[in-house]
């Protein structure tokens, strides 16, 4: 325990306030020693070795981790929505489940039929596309919809799940070159060939 001095220091006094030379708490002492100790091994794991990882590196790394737990299951495709990485589904319960969504509450068979043939909205199972022939393309047009045109963001205007959107898009993708009877003529005001980038 400090000692404490019963004399002031001379000529330390001001205003009738006396300063004595008293040593410091030894758990204060410590503590700033630590900090001292703590700042250069930080320094140089940090800054000089580059051994331990900055904010920056820890962000970076986390992103990455995001992107490969939130990747939906399924094969083959394109990127789509950006890190999101969304991908067409391939089996036969996806694909249903996105004819259900197609066909029901969502709307869209009003517009392009069941079938995808078409009726106000274009036919969707032929090579002419007005938004592009692509997972990106279906997945914006989907959530984004075209209201002027009377297409309400995911068909209701009620947001669904990725994988419910995927399974819409999935769906649309089975469609194409089904050649529907009595499809919707073409617009080729509109409508533009593209090449398909769904495999």
């Amino acid at each position: 325990m400090a000692k404490y001095q019963e004399n002031p220091m001379e000529g330390h006094e001001a205003d009738g306030i006396k300063e004595f030379d008293n040593s410091l708490p030894r758990w204060w002492l410590y503590g700033f020693y630590f900090t001292i100790f703590f700042s250069v091994v930080y320094m140089v794991q940090y800054h000089i070795t580059g051994s331990g990882q900055v904010m920056r590196d820890e962000y970076a790394q986390e992103v990455k981790e995001a992107e490969a737990k939130y990747k939906l299951a399924g094969a083959g495709g394109s990127s789509a929505a950006g890190a999101r990485m969304l991908t067409v589904f391939k089996d036969a319960e996806n694909i249903a489940a996105g004819k259900k969504l197609f066909t029901g509450a969502n709307l869209c068979y009003t517009c392009h039929r069941e079938d995808g043939g078409g009726l106000v909205g274009p036919n969707l199972t032929d090579d002419y596309w007005m938004h592009g022939a692509s997972v990106d393309s279906l997945v914006a047009s989907i959530e984004h919809g075209y209201p002027e045109k009377g297409m309400l963001p995911y068909g209701n205007n009620a947001k669904i799940s990725d994988k419910e959107i995927m399974q819409i898009v999935s769906y649309v993708v089975s469609l194409h070159g089904t050649n529907p009877p009595n499809p919707k003529p073409l617009d080729p005001e509109r409508e533009k060939k593209e090449e398909w980038k769904i495999q």
